[in-house]
């Protein structure tokens, strides 16, 4: 087998036991099956089962204790920001799921993202606040669901990336994520009103740090109400 195919199994069963782990299958604090139990199951080699686990031992999923086993990790210990993570929380959710984890990630980008808005106001240099102001403009004309969150996501991200703080970067998937998710399970687009995204931009133009801060606080707000009344399409067929 060449090292592609390795490395590609390898992704797939970390994969799998990933989305086990997110999902609940494997719940936390228990042990993972013998080694034998979990090849035959997922038809690969130990070589390949122990690098899949070393992989989410990196993400903090599952944590290796000598002569007990392989255990799975507290929340707490989970990197909630990994890309793959996020991925694998959105695959899995069900759609009783769904809402609180809006709900959390919404939490966090208020805790962030506002003082993010403050420091671009600051920070940003004239090519950087032009290009949010035309990000602007193309989710102001955006006309369906999918250009909308693609123009609003984009805008957004381009704040979070104008801050000149590197912290700040690792939080970008999170946010793109959560917009997916509005756009996808709830009714974000009908409901969105583009005046705290222009009262943004005005306040990144004019060096307006905490009237930025106001603003980018009111576009996630937003999103609250909307998610409680979310309707998902899903819910509506299996009626």
């Amino acid at each position: 087998m060449d090292k592609v195919s390795v490395k590609r199994r390898t992704d797939i069963a970390a994969e799998t036991i990933g989305k086990q782990i997110v999902r609940g299958k494997l719940p936390v604090g228990q042990v993972l099956p013998n080694d034998q139990v979990m090849c035959e199951t997922l038809g690969i080699s130990r070589t390949i089962l122990r690098e899949a686990l070393r992989i989410l031992g990196a993400k903090g999923l599952v944590r290796a204790v000598p002569k007990a086993g392989t255990f799975v990790n507290d929340t707490d210990r989970w990197a909630m920001l990994d890309k793959d993570i996020l991925s694998w929380l959105t695959d899995t959710a069900t759609s009783g799921r769904l809402e609180p984890l809006m709900v959390e990630m919404i939490d966090i980008r208020l805790a962030i993202e506002p003082g993010a808005a403050a420091l671009t106001a600051s920070r940003a240099q004239a090519t950087d606040r032009q290009r949010i102001s035309e990000l602007f403009q193309t989710l102001k004309y955006a006309n369906t669901p999918t250009s909308s969150y693609e123009a609003e996501a984009a805008f957004v991200d381009c704040i979070l990336a104008n801050c000149y703080n590197r912290f700040f970067n690792s939080h970008r998937i999170l946010a793109k994520t959560c917009h997916k998710l509005l756009f996808d399970h709830t009714e974000r687009y009908k409901y969105l009103s583009l005046s705290s995204h222009e009262a943004a931009v005005r306040a990144i133009m004019n060096h307006e740090p905490q009237n930025a801060r106001r603003s980018m606080q009111a576009i996630l707000l937003q999103a609250s109400p909307i998610i409680r009344n979310k309707k998902n399409p899903a819910d509506e067929s299996a009626g």
